[in-house]
């Protein structure tokens, strides 16, 4: 039968963004392998059944089998790039934040659920801290009097950067339960370089695996080992840094950002 999980995965990244536009992020065609004729198989004769003093009986002639059905290969399902909306949408022309957060917030992808905006200093900040998306600790009373945020300030703190320095928004501005699919990424990805043009910070810092591979496109590695690199994001200079959630509840992960990622960026000085 035919694989469609590449189908399925397309789909349930449609589910996710609740809209009428299609997204991709590479050209698809539905492309079927050419199938190979089928072998046809013919028995061996049986052995002639000799009886003493009578004549061996004619053999009967063997039926012609029947050809077999050739098997459909295994194709992928593609979305041709005819299909892609070529139309922008609106949050691509708003001229401040607060009309950014207005157009990003009325669509699709955030109509149902609870839209979180940035918070801090979203005004050319020193430091812009890019989350994956709120925990429910964070919506309490903000990000930065969460056990995770103070903790991040005090580290920054360390490097002469001031409270009033950092700004906070997420990748995913909304509660998920999961990863999003790489399609939905997409989305989200050119909305944050909106967002980020729009403030412009000195430095974004990503935190985490996730935002290492959706939103800075570095699939093949860990931020373990690759963080403190330094990389651009939407014309600011960016890195990533480990996930502060895994640094509270791990010493040795807090000593490797702090001794190592943090002084290979070069951005403190």
């Amino acid at each position: 039968m035919p694989d469609f999980s590449e189908l399925a995965n397309y789909l349930r990244a449609q589910i996710d963004l609740d809209s009428d536009q299609l997204y991709s992020d590479e050209p698809w065609a539905w492309s079927p392998l050419q199938a190979q004729p089928a072998v046809q198989f013919t028995p061996p004769k049986p052995a002639p059944n000799f009886t003493p003093g009578f004549a061996p009986a004619a053999p009967r002639p063997a039926p012609a089998p029947k050809p077999r059905p050739a098997l459909m290969p295994t194709a992928k399902i593609e979305i041709p790039e005819s299909a892609k909306s070529a139309v922008p949408s609106a949050y691509e022309k708003a001229d401040s934040l607060e009309k950014f957060y207005e157009l990003v917030a009325a669509e699709k992808l955030y109509a149902k659920t609870p839209f979180i905006r940035g918070e801090g200093n979203l005004n050319k900040p020193r430091l812009l801290l890019v989350v994956y998306s709120p925990l429910p600790k964070y919506l309490e009373n903000g990000y930065a009097k969460s056990d995770v945020g103070e903790m991040v300030a005090r580290m920054f703190g360390g490097l002469n950067v001031k409270p009033e320095e950092i700004g906070v928004t997420y990748f995913c501005k909304k509660q998920v339960s999961r990863m999003v699919l790489p399609q939905v990424a997409l989305v989200l990805k050119k909305m944050l370089e909106k967002e980020v043009l729009l403030m412009e910070p000195q430095t974004v810092i990503f935190f985490g695996d996730k935002l290492l591979k959706q939103a800075l496109s570095q699939n093949n590695v860990k931020v373990v080992d690759f963080g403190g690199k330094p990389l651009e994001f939407a014309k600011t200079q960016a890195t990533a840094l480990i996930d502060p959630e895994e640094m509270l509840t791990n010493r040795q992960l807090k000593l490797v950002t702090w001794k190592i990622q943090i002084p290979k960026c070069g951005f403190f000085g």
